[in-house]
């Protein structure tokens, strides 16, 4: 390995030709000595103090533990102290590019591929919100998730940068201006940024525009993020779908985004089974969160699945009670109408379980919507009535004893919704 530029410390990695250079790090060929295996040889440009490089330190400990697929591995990082003194972080090489020289390339991606990418993103989020205690990522674009050409797997990178949620909150600003949620300009934020990052993802997926490309510089994003204008390329988004997820995701509140657990649990991001578990009514079902008789539609999309006496788009309707029911037993029912195949009564009851999952979630955020509306409802009530002069103490007292009733009731009904999820996450 003569022909080698530098070798790290211990001498296990080698270092060859420069493939990619950014503003923060340039990336050149690598080797593992000890596997064979090719590795990325990552050279930070930016000086790190004395603080920043005990915290990195204390990181990679949990960096080299994190092995997900969706995720690129990282190997060992070193610090270089010669004349150029400078850090080498080692990483799994990723010889396909980004998903931003992709939609370069591409413009327009199919929604099949779509799909698949965000939905693969999404699992590496998972992962990473996961653990004890979370890790956020900070820094979530098109630039730093890669793909592998062989078999279209994504995976995020540059996870050197990732933070370890500290307690309530992570105390550090660092981020593209494009893809920053507002909270994280206060410096005070937690997973939810990585939510509003993806969402920015997928606008720049569905439209091939690199959002607020409009704004002249990092100030006028950030008048615009911080002041809920969204980008304009959220208006070109063609499929409403689409649309509504990238709105929830980027919301300025990040209490009504969704997790990344939920969105996962859409059915826009399932993959494709040969099945569709369909709520017969779901706005109902929604609104009535009292209601625990639940009727789902079954129908057969795989050709293959299908019973040769049963139609293309015939359906099969069926109850399940969330409080009593489990989803093995009601697929396995499903079995006996000949509708459905044994063989299939695990991927059936899984849907139905990510169903009954979604539709409490719906309702809880629902009850926190109403919990919220009543609260300032009682505070302007409470302020119109001060103003009035003659108005009567025993007036305001009614509406308070109302008020707190209502705020009760809903707070019972929270619990309650609360409870059946963790039941049902359980079964």
């Amino acid at each position: 390995m003569s022909n080698s530029a530098e070798s790290s410390p211990d001498g296990r990695f080698l270092k060859f030709e420069q493939i990619g250079r950014g503003s923060f790090k340039t990336v050149y060929k690598g080797l593992d000595t000890s596997s064979g295996a090719a590795v990325a040889w990552c050279e930070l440009h930016e000086r790190l103090d004395k603080d920043d490089r005990q915290r990195f330190r204390e990181e990679v400990v949990m960096l080299k533990g994190l092995q997900h697929f969706n995720i690129v591995r990282f190997y060992d990082y070193y610090e270089i102290n010669t004349e150029r003194k400078y850090l080498v972080l080692i990483t799994e090489l990723m010889t396909s590019g980004t998903l931003k020289t992709y939609l370069k390339r591409f413009k327009k991606i199919n929604l099949k591929v779509l799909k698949s990418w965000c939905r693969q993103i999404l699992k590496g989020l998972n992962f990473l919100h996961s653990r004890i205690p979370p890790i956020i990522h900070r820094d979530l674009k098109c630039d730093n998730i890669f793909i592998t050409g062989t078999n279209g797997s994504v995976k995020i990178g540059d996870l050197g940068l990732a933070t370890l949620k500290n307690g309530s909150f992570a105390k550090s600003v660092i981020g593209t201006p494009e893809f920053m949620a507002p909270e994280m300009y206060d410096e005070h934020y937690d997973e939810s940024v990585d939510v509003y990052a993806f969402g920015m993802c997928m606008l720049e997926m569905a439209t091939g525009e690199y959002p607020y490309s409009e704004c002249s510089g990092p100030a006028q994003i950030y008048k615009k993020v911080t002041s809920g204008v969204l980008p304009a390329s959220f208006d070109k988004v063609e499929n409403q779908e689409i649309r509504d997820i990238i709105g929830m995701c980027i919301n300025l509140d990040k209490t009504q985004r969704p997790t990344v657990k939920d969105l996962l649990q859409m059915d826009f991001f399932q993959e494709n089974t040969g099945f569709k578990v369909e709520f017969v009514n779901e706005e109902e079902n929604i609104s009535n969160v009292s209601n625990n008789k639940i009727e789902f539609r079954l129908i057969v999309t795989d050709p293959k699945k299908r019973n040769d006496k049963y139609k293309e788009n015939e359906a099969i309707q069926f109850y399940f009670e969330i409080d009593k029911d489990n989803a093995d037993e009601v697929a396995m029912a499903l079995v006996a109408t000949g509708f459905l195949m044994e063989e299939d009564v695990r991927t059936v009851a899984a849907i139905i379980r990510n169903q009954i999952a979604v539709l409490l979630r719906n309702r809880q955020q629902k009850l926190n919507k109403a919990l919220q509306d009543a609260a300032k409802d009682a505070q302007e009530d409470s302020h119109s009535i001060s103003q009035d002069s003659q108005g009567c103490l025993q007036q305001i007292q009614q509406q308070n004893s109302q008020m707190q009733k209502q705020t009760q009731h809903l707070e019972d009904l929270k619990q309650e919704i609360v409870e059946l999820i963790r039941k049902t996450e359980l079964k």
